[in-house]
């Protein structure tokens, strides 16, 4: 289980103003430990700047940088920007990593003794576009590279090259894609509905070493229960077809959703998930949310529903920290478990959907 101990909230507002529109900034150190890094220490920075026009949605900057006992370390920069009206939609990102990951094989029965550690390090870099339609409709387009070397620290089948893309490469993936997006807010939803489908497509003219395919569909709908109590719904489906390295295949086990599990606990092509949150206001800036889940994983998408399918549970429960008075914006701590007694501490910005 991971565990980050928050040292300190600095919040200010930004120097300047540009115009009309207010920006505020925070800069959070932490300091945490994990098996596979040791101790860890590292800050981040986040801007929020919002238009004077409230029906235009705030554009956020932020900065993360984080280093270990291990000389592990993960650096990176990504900026979300919206422009006036809400007509066009970018969001830029940029990192350096050299981070621990463990891998345990495919399937939703993976033995967590077959565990084994590896470190990628390289760079990762992604450009998104959107453009609105009509109302909350989006047509979207991107280009998602990686250059990345990994270094097998176990004696396993990563070693023996029977895993694709055990040692790394470059891969390039064009995306496109729609939404459907009539949320009244981008941080912390209280209404609308948030519909997003997104293939991609990786080859040697997109500059990759490996040639596949995949498609994500995210759906969210967010129900207001009075009194900012919210019941936040979500299902999402993962998709892969060709010769995906293993470390771009469905994953269960991120921040945002299956929380409980170490990521890439189990892998495989394809993956199935559903979850509901309740969200609650509790006392100024302090709020509370509490979550279960489900999620299947199979090689092909016939078996995400399969009678033999394993079904993946996740619950759990967290806290909010709002971090500025005119904006949802919020630091969120979420502890979530697993099957087996699998669970994790989760320590981040903004609702997990």
């Amino acid at each position: 289980m991971r565990f980050i101990a928050v040292l300190a909230v600095l919040s200010l507002p930004a120097p300047a103003a540009l115009g009309a529109q207010s920006a505020h900034v925070f800069a959070l150190p932490y300091v945490g430990s994990a098996p596979e890094t040791g101790v860890q220490v590292g800050a981040t920075a986040f801007r929020v700047t919002q238009p004077a026009d409230t029906t235009n949605r705030p554009s956020t900057a932020q900065v993360f940088a984080s280093y270990t006992a291990k000389h592990q370390a993960r650096a990176f920069i990504e900026t979300d920007r919206w422009s006036r009206g809400n007509v066009w939609h970018a969001v830029a990102h940029l990192e350096l990593a050299r981070t621990p990951l463990f891998y345990y094989g495919f399937g939703d029965r993976a033995p967590a003794s077959a565990e084994e550690a590896y470190t990628p390090r390289g760079t990762l870099g992604s450009l998104l576009v959107q453009r609105q339609l009509r109302g909350p409709l989006y047509l979207e387009g991107g280009y998602q590279f990686q250059d990345m070397r990994i270094a097998s620290d176990s004696n396993g089948a990563l070693r023996t090259d029977a895993v694709r893309g055990a040692r790394g490469g470059r891969v390039g993936q064009l995306q496109g894609g729609a939404l459907w997006d009539s949320r009244d807010d981008v941080f912390a939803p209280y209404r609308g509905s948030y519909v997003e489908a997104t293939g991609s497509l990786s080859a040697a003219a997109t500059g990759s070493d490996f040639a596949f395919r995949r498609l994500v569909v995210d759906a969210r709908h967010f129900v207001p229960l009075g009194g900012r109590r919210i019941l936040a719904l979500q299902v999402a489906g993962e998709l892969t077809g060709g010769d995906a390295p293993f470390d771009l295949v469905s994953l269960v086990g991120s921040s945002n959703y299956l929380r409980g599990y170490a990521t890439g606990r189990f892998r495989d092509q394809d993956l199935l998930s559903a979850q509901a949150e309740y969200r609650a206001h509790l006392w100024r800036r302090i709020g509370c949310a509490a979550f279960a889940g489900a999620g299947t994983i199979a090689p092909r998408v016939g078996g995400l529903l399969a009678s033999g399918a394993r079904v993946l549970p996740s619950y759990g429960a967290g806290v909010r920290w709002q971090l500025f008075t005119s904006s949802r914006s919020a630091i969120r701590v979420d502890y979530a478990r697993g099957t087996a007694g699998s669970s994790g501490l989760y320590l981040s910005l903004n609702e997990a959907f």
